[in-house]
């Protein structure tokens, strides 16, 4: 049985793995809602195989995720990508991702908070991780001035308020996505082990 079980999750984390590759070099995974701006839907694979898998495997799909962007970063060098290409600002932030969902979640399942909730607030926390890490890097790396290339600090201020923005509308998509994916993938594979 245990042997089984590994291989399960073998299976789901390459699946994990394999949506991210599709999200991230096709338009699913950046919505673009403006110049240089876009939601990103590959957080939520790597919050919901954080969730399902645990620790390691979160901290994996994060990271796979950051070497992805640092990729795509150098094949499209557009100004707002340029930043993304140094590993600070794209694989860190992402392993702490898989890391923190995976650990908000486990501490919760130990308390009589009920899975739904629980996976909903490791996923909020996961990608208010996001942004804040990113959005942090940024800053710290320089990375704004490169995005807007100079540009004023009032131009740079609504640039900051429009990534704060996208985070909002991801951190309400992963908190409503999240936990129903996670609960019929659960019922799923009760079924099959």
């Amino acid at each position: 049985m245990k042997k089984k079980q590994k291989l399960t999750r073998l299976v789901l984390c390459a699946l994990f793995a394999a949506l991210i590759v599709v999200l991230t070099f096709t338009p699913l995974g950046y919505i673009i809602i403006g110049p240089g701006i876009a939601i990103t839907t590959i957080h939520l694979v790597t919050i919901l195989g954080a969730s399902i898998l645990g620790i390691k495997e979160g901290a994996f799909l994060g990271a796979f995720w950051g070497i992805l962007c640092v990729i795509k970063a150098f094949q499209e060098p557009i100004p707002a990508n340029i930043p993304f290409q140094n590993p600070m600002i794209s694989v860190v932030p992402r392993i702490f991702v898989g890391i923190v969902t995976a650990l908000v979640v486990k501490a919760l399942l130990k308390t009589k908070v009920k899975k739904p909730f629980a996976v909903g607030i490791g996923a909020f926390a996961g990608t208010l991780t996001n942004t804040v890490l990113v959005i942090t890097a940024l800053n710290v790396f320089n990375g704004f001035e490169s995005i807007t290339l100079g540009v004023t600090t009032t131009l740079n201020t609504i640039i900051t308020t429009l990534i704060g923005v996208n985070g909002i509308i991801e951190v309400v998509a992963a908190v409503i996505l999240v936990p129903s994916i996670y609960m019929a993938t659960e019922k799923y594979l009760k079924n099959k082990i």
